[in-house]
């Protein structure tokens, strides 16, 4: 490491390097990141911490050594992403360009379709970009995620009610992989009513790449902009009118499944059944299963099961055979959708 200067150390796996193991002269750090289809790297600023560490590194003259387990899938996305915003390169191409130098680089199908959304949301993977992104929303929907879209989310339900809602009241249950959400990660409530309660074989980066574009600014840098502003149509209860959520909260999920998912997702590779939401802090949604109720009036509007469900389509036999969690669905039939603007 000495010889190569390499005087960073970034470590995207389950563990980072033991104390004991590290070197005096060389800095070390450590982002969570699971080898497995429902890693998201995108949201909660985790792609976008490693590249500004990256960044960082260059700028400062140091050689930086990206590592995971064997150097095939998770440092090699991030290095990946890193050689994406530089020059504005497709991933395709970022990753032949790797793989001349390390053959083995392999990372696995959703680190590619988020390496793909994350060049068509401008290489950026701040909070603004993943609002806007319905690709972020659909591979969420195609993986059991929960957009992790955070400040931005939560400012843009409050917007709704003009109120900014606690989430300390808000309970959440039933699945363990839901036990890690943050609950900032879910938007608030329109209604302003709480209803419920040692480095291994690696991919580095060099000298050679200069650093990151300032074309393409940091998350932390870029100004939030009006959240109401990124929406283009809201849903309202048929019954009382009462404002529920935008189009940013409705997520869409491929037919058959994220394994039947086309590179790149193309627009008839959705399916259409109703409406699918993110959870809303409106939602009385304790239990493991249950209705969902508008928070005014008291009407049905839908149900939910958070260990989710097969989704049958749209009854036109049109069949979609996707499996999606968590479920939250909402009737078309019980909202009304008016145009932002119009």
């Amino acid at each position: 490491m000495q010889e190569l200067n390499i005087r960073k150390v970034l470590t995207c796996s389950a563990m980072p390097i033991r104390k004991n193991d590290q070197l005096s002269a060389v800095d070390y750090k450590f982002v969570f990141m699971m080898d497995m289809v429902s890693q998201d790297i995108l949201g909660n600023g985790l792609l976008e911490e490693c590249l500004r560490y990256i960044a960082s590194s260059v700028r400062e003259g140091n050689n930086v050594l990206v590592h995971c387990e064997v150097g095939v899938s998770r440092s090699v996305t991030v290095v990946a992403a890193y050689v994406m915003r530089h020059f504005e390169w497709s991933a395709e191409k970022a990753l032949m360009f790797i793989q001349k130098a390390r053959p083995i680089a392999c990372p696995n199908q959703s680190f590619i379709q988020q390496l793909s959304i994350f060049e068509q949301m401008g290489y950026r993977a701040d909070s603004r970009a993943l609002t806007q992104s319905q690709l972020y929303r659909n591979y969420c929907a195609d993986t059991g995620n929960i957009p992790a879209i955070g400040t931005a989310s939560s400012m843009l339900a409050a917007k709704i009610s003009g109120k900014t809602v606690s989430s300390s009241n808000l309970k959440m249950k039933a699945m363990p992989r839901l036990a890690a959400l943050s609950r900032n990660q879910i938007p608030n409530d329109p209604s302003g009513n709480m209803q419920s309660t040692k480095p291994s074989s690696s991919a580095s980066t060099s000298r050679n790449l200069p650093t990151i574009n300032t074309a393409h600014p940091a998350a932390s840098q870029l100004p939030m902009e009006d959240p109401e502003q990124m929406a283009q149509q809201s849903f309202r209860c048929r019954k009382c009118r009462q404002q529920l959520f935008y189009d940013l909260h409705i997520m869409h999920h491929t037919k058959g499944g994220f394994n039947q998912a086309k590179q790149p997702y193309s627009a008839d590779s959705f399916c259409d059944f109703e409406y699918l939401l993110m959870p809303m802090k409106w939602m009385s949604t304790a239990e493991f299963q249950g209705k969902i109720n508008c928070p005014k009036c008291g009407e049905k509007l839908g149900q939910y099961i958070w260990g989710g469900r097969v989704c049958l389509g749209n009854g036109d036999g049109k069949q979609c055979g996707a499996f999606v969690a968590p479920w939250i669905h909402i009737q078309k039939c019980k909202v009304d959708m008016s145009r932002i603007g119009a």
